[in-house]
């Protein structure tokens, strides 16, 4: 793709998801806005991997890249998938979420950046090697692919490498960044918080109490400063 092609996607996207808010009000509003846009995002993935003819060798099941700590999101789709989690499962499974939620917000709170990168644990949503929030997966989740699964396994057993090289479509993976870029300029125009966000941290969060979500309505930082993601200075 072009320059100006990237350009003419994130428009795309940023005026799409500025469409889904014009008018909303509601939690609920913004939420169901957060998950159109993702259903986009999966669109134009199919749309790319057929146009570049990508073998994506992920699988229901296969959840190694789901171990890299890592994983950064914006306030506005955890919240979303904060949502998502109270309406689709049991108070059992609640529990259980916000159990290991918790557990990885602790266990990478002091992490320095390098640190965090190299740790393999479990995300919190991972059950049974599947995720299981998959529909309300937030966008990072959404742009990862692979098209070897033995690259994710040899990244899983060799932590401390941070220089391995990832097995990905390198254009389709930048469309994609690209699109959802274009998604989270349309919240933060609307005025919404712009930070980012370690994803088990602030989860344990938005599932635990109702502030963070008071507060990202009001146009505030969403969750505590220990949530956010840890940024290269």
């Amino acid at each position: 793709m072009t320059r100006e092609d990237l350009m003419e996607l994130a428009t795309a996207f940023r005026d799409a998801a500025a469409e889904d808010l014009a008018g909303a009000e509601e939690a609920a509003q913004f939420h169901r806005a957060t998950l159109r846009g993702h259903a986009r995002l999966m669109q134009l993935e199919r749309q790319l991997f057929e146009d570049l003819e990508v073998r994506v060798d992920c699988k229901a099941g296969c959840g190694t890249c789901c171990h890299l700590a890592k994983v950064d999101a914006r306030a506005h789709e955890v919240l979303a998938l904060a949502d998502w989690i109270r309406a689709k499962f049991t108070p059992d499974q609640i529990a259980a979420t916000i159990e290991r939620a918790k557990a990885h917000a602790a266990a990478v709170q002091g992490l320095s950046l390098e640190d965090h990168l190299r740790t393999v644990r479990a995300c919190p949503m991972l059950v049974d090697m599947s995720c299981s929030a998959h529909p309300a997966r937030p966008g990072a989740c959404r742009i990862a692919h692979s098209t070897d699964v033995r690259v994710c396994e040899r990244a899983y057993r060799n932590p401390q490498d941070l220089e391995a090289k990832g097995a990905h479509n390198a254009e389709a993976k930048l469309a994609m960044t690209v699109a959802a870029d274009g998604s989270t300029f349309a919240f933060v125009e609307a005025g919404f918080d712009k930070l980012t966000y370690d994803l088990g941290s602030a989860l344990a969060e938005a599932l635990t109490d109702d502030e963070p979500l008071n507060r990202w309505l009001r146009g505030e930082p969403a969750f505590s400063a220990t949530a956010r993601a840890k940024q290269q200075t």
